[in-house]
């Protein structure tokens, strides 16, 4: 080390050779930089027509079909609400299974589960008369979790009207609030008139024309809305356990175990099938609507039928399940941190780096993958300087090749730092470039060495001259 610092001209040549290396260095970094800007809040460049994410009710013309005995059927993905498969879903009729699992919302979100409701005269009435009676008699107290469970596996009036009676006092208070509840879920085609799905008529058709069904009923809904409802309920934690997580449970009411068989026990051995449950049609004997839940990995779809027949149960279930995971696959269609592009924003000058937060899954059918077409990008309104990678920028939505639009967001996957102080910017820089920073720690400590050396020799040299 001596030997190379005691020739001047070499250690500042060595020196200037680090010195433009820091230079060249610092220029590429801030050459990176993708641009500086003063603080704004940015007004929309770029506009979405839509926000949506979920699909129209009319099945697809894709030639997909369920050979099933209901005479209506609805089946689609419970993450958006894409409709899979339609066969007369949006056509008013009496359905039961609307009202008993309205009654079961409600009852959940208003109570915890294990609330004890006290059972009434009426109610201990209405069970004996039930085809599949739970004993319960007047003056028992029942926990929530018991009677939600009755209506689910049992389709038990009773326990229907003892939940509407505690919550409400009394039916006709609680059926509006079981109207308001669905006005609030947009369930336009539904009316309820009691909570056991009873149908209420005013006056019958006095021509056999086609007339609809709500023209002339006081109760009826719709499979489009049944599917709201059910969609909305499956967010209930407790619904979607008490629905999907046994096929019988045992509870101890009053003191007393009781124990609750799902009517469609057997069902549980059909492949890919979570839950399911069936409400009897009050205008037939011999038909019922079936509400289920099936998934396979993270692909889950709801499955209703209304009217079929019920010697054909299994068979519609296993079959709608079958042919629906037969005929459809999900997919990815954009992964968490894949770019998207450049995307401008105003009061910011120059383009800014965006890539997709979230990994974004969609349904297709198999062999059929969709690309991404043409989107629109529209920028968040709380847009502000700096900006920082994985902060959010505003919304991409586009819409596959067969018409589902969905909407996601996008991230910057740069730093965009405002005006300010060169020093402040450098140590910026420093934090986002470690290669940077160790080239200056090593030109820093050749400096501070030649220095010391430096200094260390004029010493040496002082010292000599005063003993001379």
């Amino acid at each position: 080390m001596a030997k190379l610092f005691s020739d001047d001209r070499l250690r500042q040549r060595i020196l200037a050779f680090f010195a433009a290396l820091l230079s060249f260095s610092i220029l590429t970094a801030y050459a990176g930089i993708p641009v500086y800007a003063t603080d704004s809040v940015p007004e929309p460049s770029e506009s979405s027509d839509s926000s949506k994410d979920t699909d129209g009710s009319e099945s697809p013309d894709n030639g997909f079909e369920i050979t099933s005995s209901a005479e209506n059927i609805l089946v689609l993905s419970t993450s958006r609400g894409k409709t899979l498969y339609d066969r007369n879903a949006g056509i008013t009729a009496n359905i039961p299974a609307a009202s008993k699992i309205m009654t079961a919302v409600i009852a959940l979100e208003a109570l915890t589960t294990d609330t004890l409701v006290t059972i009434s005269k009426d109610a201990e009435e209405l069970d004996d008369k039930s085809e599949k009676p739970l004993f319960i008699i007047k003056g028992e107290k029942c926990s929530v979790q018991y009677l939600v469970a009755a209506i689910i596996y049992c389709d038990s009036d009773a326990a229907a009207l003892s939940l509407a009676e505690y919550i409400s006092n009394d039916e006709a208070s609680f059926v509006k609030r079981m109207n308001e509840t669905a006005k609030s879920l947009n369930m336009k085609d539904t009316l309820f008139a009691n909570t056991s799905g009873e149908p209420v008529i005013t006056a019958l058709p006095s021509t056999s024309a086609s007339i609809k069904y709500s023209s002339y009923a006081k109760q009826y809904s719709t499979l489009n809305d049944l599917a709201l409802l059910f969609r909305y309920a499956l967010n209930q934690n407790s619904f979607r356990e008490i629905f999907s997580r046994y096929r019988s449970l045992t509870f101890q009411s009053d003191g007393t175990p009781q124990s609750i068989t799902n009517t469609l026990v057997s069902a549980w051995g059909i492949a890919n099938l979570d839950g399911a449950a069936r409400f009897s049609d009050t205008d037939s004997s011999s038909v019922s609507s079936v509400v289920s839940l099936a998934s396979v990995d993270d692909f889950e779809i709801v499955i209703l039928f209304q009217d079929s027949q019920n010697d054909s149960i299994y068979q519609d279930l296993s079959g709608g399940i079958e042919s629906t995971f037969h005929y459809y696959e999900v997919s990815n269609l954009v992964n968490a941190g894949d770019p998207y592009r450049t995307v401008s924003i105003d009061g910011i000058p120059g383009p800014i780096d965006a890539e997709f937060k979230n990994t974004v899954r969609y349904i297709h059918p198999v062999g059929t993958e969709y690309g991404l077409t043409e989107t629109v990008f529209t920028p968040t309104q709380a847009l502000g300087l700096p900006i920082s990678a994985g902060d959010l920028l505003g919304q991409v939505s586009f819409t596959l090749e067969d018409g589902t639009e969905i909407v996601t967001e996008v991230v910057s996957s740069v730093n965009v730092w405002s005006e300010s102080s060169v020093f402040s910017d450098t140590l910026a820089l420093l934090k986002t470039n470690h290669n940077l920073t160790v080239i200056i720690v090593m030109v820093v400590a050749v400096f501070f060495l030649s220095a010391a050396w430096t200094l260390t020799r004029f010493i040496l040299r002082l010292h000599r001259s005063l003993k001379k």
